[in-house]
């Protein structure tokens, strides 16, 4: 099996171009206006599937945490050339970790394991 956790999102060309930024791609075969699924790394899948409720409403969310493969620094640094703010990188029992927000508001921490 494999894990598909599903964001809904309000407009899907926005969040196809959010999720891309992060390293996710489209896999053209399953993209369309209301469910694209997205691949990044070896395997890992996101569905993006489209909401027609307004941002604001409330709604099931779902949270997603990605694991850094390089240092937090330089993420923060990659994403912020590409349009995303980042929070500040955060100490953790685990390592350290950062926070970005999806267009329509959905926290993604981004986590540094330690050693």
């Amino acid at each position: 099996m494999i894990l598909m956790p599903i964001v809904y999102v309000t407009d899907m060309d926005r969040a196809i171009a959010f999720y891309g930024a992060l390293g996710f791609a489209a896999d053209p075969r399953t993209s369309s206006a209301m469910w694209t699924e997205l691949k990044a790394g070896d395997g890992a899948v996101l569905a993006l599937h489209h909401d027609g409720a307004p941002a604001s409403a409330a709604r099931l969310r779902v949270e997603l945490a990605l694991v850094a493969t390089a240092p937090l620094e330089a993420v923060s640094r990659d994403l912020a050339a590409r349009g995303i703010a980042c929070g500040p990188i955060m100490d953790e029992a685990f390592g350290r970790s950062l926070i970005v927000r999806d267009p329509d508001g959905l926290e993604i921490q981004i986590n540094q394991h330690g050693d």
